[in-house]
């Protein structure tokens, strides 16, 4: 995979839905319930250099945290957990 400068800052935003579409009631899907997009954000980040730069607790923390309106117990949630080295199936 080439990555390209789009493709980085795109890429915050796919992981950080995976941990948002849990808090959101009104939406039961997950990243995992789009196959392409899925496979898409596993090859990404199984580019060297990528993985690094993810800190799934720190997303957690600060979307759960920093939300008190929506979130006023400050209650973060275990999951989901999303294993983002499983193989791709991408060509």
């Amino acid at each position: 995979m080439q990555v390209r400068s789009h493709t980085c800052r795109g890429f915050p935003t796919v992981v950080r839905s995976g941990v948002r579409a849990q808090r959101d009631s009104a939406s039961t899907d997950q990243l995992i319930d789009y196959p392409n997009l899925w496979g898409y954000t596993r090859e990404l980040y199984q580019v060297p250099g990528i993985a690094n730069t993810v800190h799934i607790d720190h997303i957690k923390q600060h979307y759960y945290g920093s939300h008190s309106s929506i979130n006023p117990t400050g209650i973060v949630p275990v999951g989901p957990d999303i294993d983002f080295t499983d193989p791709h199936g991408r060509a």
